[in-house]
């Protein structure tokens, strides 16, 4: 959609010049014909949607940037800034409009040295980056090009979208507009209404009510009315004249919520770009999973393709800048060539500046221009003090405490769960399930005030590689059972073998021992579990080297053995050895040593000093495996990782918010820029950490939506553009119980926030009823509809005529077989409307429901809705 600039012509728009390079800050401009005009910060969020605008934010690189960011510049020498340049095109811009804004977007890059990343946004198909900017206030469009484009009143907007809310004028007024699954607001002269939709979440109505205040106050409109889908009767005779005259209630339709078409399984496909005698060339190198190492090449060019999601160009930092300013043309070609929606959100990146949503489509990234802080194994020692003083590095290495509190290990069993004596409590076998219950050292108030554990127990479910399935749902059913008998403060967790997280290793003290088979004294029924029968002669293998990587794990015969590697043998004849690699570090064999002890007196060999007393006792099988991996030479990397997160990277760190859609599919909006404010108590949250999925659930949520926490997380795990271990831990928080491994992602967290959070019943009963005195305006004793968080088809019970999805009165009479799926043409009734359902019956639902079902069947059958 423009013509080849030439390079060397362009001349930079004065409105840009006063920006400089080494300032933060957020700028909005909107692309008159051959100018730029800034806007006032008041009009931040406020589009037209005949219009093109150029945002342009820029932060310290790590930290986040929004409209209310001040510009300063930014003096401390070396310091890397992250420049983002988005252009938003409306959904109606002329198309001259928006050939002049893909210019000047190339002016201000020129302007920035090309040190930026570029992104084409379009109404409605906005980024999360964008998106993040405007997360106080949500997004705002009017229709045309300016405010005197269409009259003040009546107009009508519908809100649509979450975190943050976009409120978008409609071209015309009518039905048509209206669906179940949104909130609209209609602007008379004289009264503000927001019309509820049945299915919308609290967070959809409180945006709209919001947003209705704000349209009020604007235009000095008196008064404010909250309308509820299949209540519009309820309205007060004045408010529904008022109504009428712009939206005739004898005609209302309002369409269900529309379902989300299922998202095709997203695919990763990378294509080398080259201009051949001035066309632009596209390859296919790779589908599926990419590694950082695939863009190889300083002055190559590569496409990203992550439809529908984003597609990405990337240019290598040699490349000659006539590619820089010319890519986003070219990928906008691609588009179109690919036959994708014109609205596919584009990007351009740079190497070396590539922005965190590029960043996550890649397994291990590592910055050549921003050192990646690695935590190596930490050699401080922790105590929990220290921990709870400082969240954020609790949260790093994934440890809530030092692991000092107390234990009670308990085997799940088909018949029976037992508590393990403590003596024996750190033997696991893979054949088994275990559910581990450890109070939190250290979980009272400090003196010095500092943030406290909210949490007093963690709850976790250890599942061997080969238990068999029906121990597992036995060992979730009784976790859920513990968390209920310990009623408040506790996190739970599932982690399969494996994957133990630090904090379950820290609480063994780096001394669990894992064996492949099923523990046998489970199977004597009614055996008390107090005599540990260890196999005559096993191999463990050391993994790891600090009290919270550390774990002993039982390999076979086959296995080669590793020099920097310690092992564990219990000899046939009883004597315990350990054996370690000529590599092997002391932190490795004092960990080595620590296990070993619990099997027993030990003694300790070294690699190439094995003693002739070592060799008769574990015989020749094991000297013939040690021979085999000494003569290979060469060292093959350890196949067993210590699967501890090493790295911290705030790229990979996402939050996201669930959304129940109508047909009860969970949707997961990702937050950029996360902060303690976007958890809401009506919502779950998803906070994936790279190597553990928290789930955390609002204090408001529904038990149906709490059920399917654990589903989501896997959901998350299983959809991720990087390949993930579904066995990854998983953790369930609940809201004002958060462990300080959680907390730490945030930058700053207030205990008390979730107590002012403001709730939609009690901001519409602040308007209602202003002085805790009925305001008028709804007729008494109508009910409040209650926001959604699941729409169900029919399950049979009465109260919840409005979780039902709506049709028309002449739909629900027509032929059956004509019937959307979801009715039961037994219970057509419970899919009218509050309002029609008086009309046809002269009563309402609740008091239909109590009459005699004889007397039900004959009313449906005269009103035609049997």
């Amino acid at each position: 959609d423009q013509k080849r600039p030439v390079y060397e012509d362009i001349k930079i728009d004065t409105a840009f010049r006063k920006i400089s390079p080494r300032s933060i800050g957020f700028h909005v401009w909107r692309i008159q014909q051959d100018h730029v005009e800034t806007l006032p910060k008041e009009q931040y969020g406020t589009f037209y949607d005949e219009c093109a605008y150029v945002i342009y934010a820029a932060s310290l690189a790590g930290t986040n940037c929004d409209k209310s960011t001040i510009s300063r510049e930014i003096k401390t020498p070396g310091a890397a800034i992250e420049r983002n340049i988005h252009f938003w095109l409306g959904a109606n811009i002329p198309a001259e409009r928006s050939k002049s804004a893909a210019y000047k977007i190339i002016e201000l890059d020129l302007h920035l040295d090309h040190k930026t990343t570029q992104f084409r946004e379009s109404q409605g198909n906005e980024g999360i980056r964008f998106l993040s900017y405007f997360k106080d206030d949500g997004i705002l469009v009017h229709s045309g090009s300016d405010a005197s484009s269409t009259p003040t009143d009546p107009r009508l907007y519908q809100i649509s979208g979450t975190a943050p809310q976009r409120c978008v004028q409609q071209k015309t007024i009518s039905w048509q507009c209206f669906n179940s699954g949104q909130v609209m607001i209609l602007q008379t002269a004289s009264i503000v209404f927001v019309w509820i939709g049945r299915s919308t979440s609290s967070v959809e109505r409180i945006f709209g009510i919001r947003m209705g205040e704000r349209l009020k106050q604007q235009h000095a409109i008196a008064e404010l009315a909250i309308v509820d889908d299949g209540y519009e009767q309820s309205m007060s005779i004045a408010r529904k004249e008022v109504w009428n005259g712009y939206l005739n209630l004898a005609k209302r339709f309002v369409k269900p919520m529309p379902l989300t078409p299922t998202v095709a399984e997203r695919l990763l496909k990378l294509y080398h770009c080259d201009t051949v005698n001035g066309v632009f060339r596209v390859e296919l190198v790779k589908t599926g999973a990419l590694e950082q190492a695939d863009l190889y090449g300083r002055d190559s060019i590569y496409i990203v393709d992550y439809f529908p999601q984003a597609i990405w160009i990337w240019i290598g930092r040699s490349s000659h800048k006539q590619n820089r300013a010319e890519a986003m043309r070219h990928v906008r070609g691609y588009v179109i060539k690919k036959g994708y929606p014109a609205g596919t959100p584009v990007a351009r990146v740079i190497d070396g500046l590539e922005p965190a949503e590029f960043v996550s489509l890649f397994p291990a990234w590592t910055s050549a221009d921003i050192n990646g802080n690695t935590v190596k194994g930490l050699s401080e020692k922790f105590d929990a003090l220290t921990l709870i003083q400082r969240p954020r590095m609790a949260a790093k290495i994934q440890l809530m405490d030092d692991g000092s509190g107390d234990m009670t290990v308990y085997q799940i069993g088909i018949d029976e769960v037992k508590e393990i004596p403590n003596k024996y409590a750190k033997t696991f076998y893979s054949g088994n399930c275990y559910a581990v219950h450890y109070e939190v050292a250290c979980s009272t108030e400090n003196a010095n005030g500092s943030l406290p554990n909210s949490i007093r127990n963690v709850v976790y479910l250890w599942c061997g590689l080969n238990a068999p399935p029906e121990h597992r749902t036995i060992g979730e059913a009784f976790l859920a059972e513990l968390c209920e008998h310990l009623k408040k403060n506790v996190v739970q967790v599932r982690i399969a073998e494996g994957m133990e997280p630090p904090h379950f290793l820290q609480i063994f003290k780096g001394s669990l021992i894992v064996l492949n088979a099923q523990d046998s004294s489970l199977e004597q029924a009614g055996a008390v579990v107090n005599i540990r029968q260890y196999p005559t002669s096993f191999v463990l293998k050391v993994v790891g080297n600090a009290t919270y990587t550390c774990k002993a794990v039982q390999v076979s015969s086959k296995t080669l053995y590793y020099p920097e590697d310690c092992y564990i043998l219990k000899a046939p004849d009883n004597e315990v050895w350990i054996w370690c690699g000529q590599y092997s570090t002391g932190d490795s064999r004092e960990m080595a040593k620590s296990i070993a002890g619990q099997l027993g007196e030990y003694s300790l060999v070294m690699e190439g000093n094995e003693t002739d007393e070592f060799f008769n006792s574990v015989g020749e099988k094991f000297l013939k495996q040690l021979k085999k991996t000494t003569t290979a030479g060469n060292i093959i990397t350890p196949a067993v990782q210590t699967n501890v997160a090493q790295t911290w990277d705030r790229a990979v760190i996402a939050l996201y918010r669930c959304q129940l859609l109508e047909d009860g599919k969970p949707t997961l909006r990702q937050i950029f820029g996360f902060s303690q404010q976007d958890l809401r108590p009506d919502s779950i949250f998803l906070l994936d950490a790279g190597s553990i999925v928290y789930v955390w659930i609002g204090e408001q949520t529904v038990v149906e939506e709490r059920a399917q926490c654990w589903e989501l997380a896997r959901q998350l795990i299983a959809t991720h553009p990087v390949q993930r271990d579904t066995a990854m831990p998983i953790a369930a928080v609940r809201q004002s119980e958060e462990p300080i491994t959680f907390v730490g992602f945030f930058d700053s967290w207030d205990r008390k926030r979730f107590e002012s959070c403001v709730l939609y019943e009690n901001l519409r009963s602040e308007i209602e009823y202003p002085n805790g005195v009925g305001a008028g305006g709804r007729l008494p004793g109508a009910p409040i509809p209650v926001p959604r968080s699941s729409v169900r088809s029919d399950d049979g019970s009465g109260d919840d005529f409005d979780r039902y999805q709506k049709y028309p009165l002449d739909m629900l009479r027509g032929e059956a077989a004509n019937l959307p799926a979801s009715v039961n043409p037994t219970r057509k009734e419970i899919h009218l409307t509050h309002d029609d359902f008086v009309t046809v019956f002269s009563m309402t639902y609740h008091e239909f429901e109590e009459l005699p079902k004889w007397k039900q069947v004959e009313l449906k059958k005269q009103k035609k809705l049997f």
